[in-house]
């Protein structure tokens, strides 16, 4: 991956993705609980540990980082940009130009565009495949906290009850 397709990979993730993404290593490989932990020392974000986790997962996912041992994450090496050769005077890309434009016909120019959004089709499917499953994975956070609550409540009526039979 060159660092152009990375950092357009990263302008599509969440602020806190992207703080994650900074403290990933690049040399080495860290356990996501280490990730978190520099991610709270650096005091870029105060996010809980199954947030930071969803975020690696999401940037696994996308290819920005990789997974070399169970749990361990490491960012993904990028390619310099290749550096462009010395533009040609414009009178000798004119002439190319108006070389080219008689070979290429309108079908040639409609199967690269359709070859475009082919691409594109399947990108925009991964990110809403992805996206789903961030979806799922803030609902079972959310549901497992309101799970804790409706105890912690169910607790509380208990601990009332047993007051009130006390001072009666």
């Amino acid at each position: 991956m060159n660092e152009a397709r990375q950092q357009q990979m990263l302008a599509g993730q969440t602020a806190l993705a992207r703080k994650v993404f900074q403290v990933v290593p690049i040399q080495s490989h860290w356990a996501a609980l280490e990730i978190h932990r520099a991610l709270q020392a650096s005091r870029a974000s105060s996010a809980q540990f199954p947030t930071v986790r969803a975020c690696l997962s999401e940037l696994k996912e996308q290819g920005l980082i990789r997974e070399p041992v169970n749990g361990h994450f490491q960012r993904t090496a990028t390619t310099p940009k290749p550096r462009k050769e010395q533009a040609m005077p414009k009178q000798a890309t004119q002439a190319v130009v108006s070389i080219k434009k008689p070979e290429s016909g309108a079908l040639d120019v409609l199967a690269g565009l359709s070859g475009e959004v082919v691409v594109l089709a399947d990108e925009f499917g991964k990110r809403m495949k992805a996206l789903s499953t961030r979806i799922e994975e803030v609902a079972l956070s959310v549901e497992a906290e309101r799970e804790a609550n409706a105890e912690a409540v169910s607790k509380l009526k208990q601990l009332q009850d047993l007051l009130k039979g006390i001072s009666q």
